[in-house]
């Protein structure tokens, strides 16, 4: 009886130590969210490449001059890269100035890495690169001024800061460099930058 107690007594301290040292962990774990490593990479509203962990240089991606970080959970048959925004003085918009790839998915989350919404090529306009990324009442007012349509998809979000993520399938390696060009067209513009567009 004695031998159960005092193992039962030895369990219980364990597992308080560890729930204390995950306690204390938390803080500097929630740092290193999606958020924050893109945010080292570059400043808001520019393009960053996101590569798999450990990667190693040139098996990737070709060539680019958009900051390049190393994360965990990136499919190495995609090439992807991300953006930070604000939608504090207005809405943003994310376009592609290339298009015909194989297959493209792109998608919107809050600094939490919650996701908001996610399309791909298939369910896109034309199989267009083109969001308008806003609150409810940024997207009427940009939405009213803009009378061109076109391929542009509104997207409306309850935050006021967040990243977008872009993934492209290099389904041939032969194809790699059309791909990789198709990521780098890609752009975030901020409010300030959409007047007269």
């Amino acid at each position: 009886m004695g031998k159960l107690v005092l193992s039962l007594l030895i369990g219980l301290v364990g597992a308080g130590l560890v729930h204390i040292a995950v306690i204390f962990a938390m803080p500097s774990v929630a740092e290193r969210n999606a958020w924050s490593r893109l945010a080292d990479l570059g400043e808001p509203y520019a393009l960053v490449r996101v590569q798999p962990l450990e990667s190693e240089p040139g098996t990737v991606s070709a060539s680019t001059d958009a900051p390049v970080g190393d994360f965990a959970f990136v499919d190495p048959a995609f090439i992807t890269a991300g953006c930070r925004f604000s939608l504090e003085r207005g809405p943003v918009r994310i376009y592609a100035r290339e298009r015909n790839i194989t297959f493209w998915s792109a998608s919107i989350y809050n600094r939490q890495g919650d996701n908001l919404y996610s399309i791909n090529d298939r369910a896109a306009i034309d199989g267009i690169v083109d969001l308008l990324v806003g609150t409810r009442d940024q997207i009427v007012d940009a939405e009213a001024e803009n009378e061109t349509g076109g391929s542009r998809i509104p997207v409306e979000v309850e935050t006021v800061e967040g990243y977008m993520t872009i993934r492209a399938l290099v389904d041939e390696e032969s194809k790699r460099p059309f791909v990789d060009s198709f990521i780098q067209s890609v752009q975030c513009e901020a409010a300030e930058e959409l007047a007269g567009r």
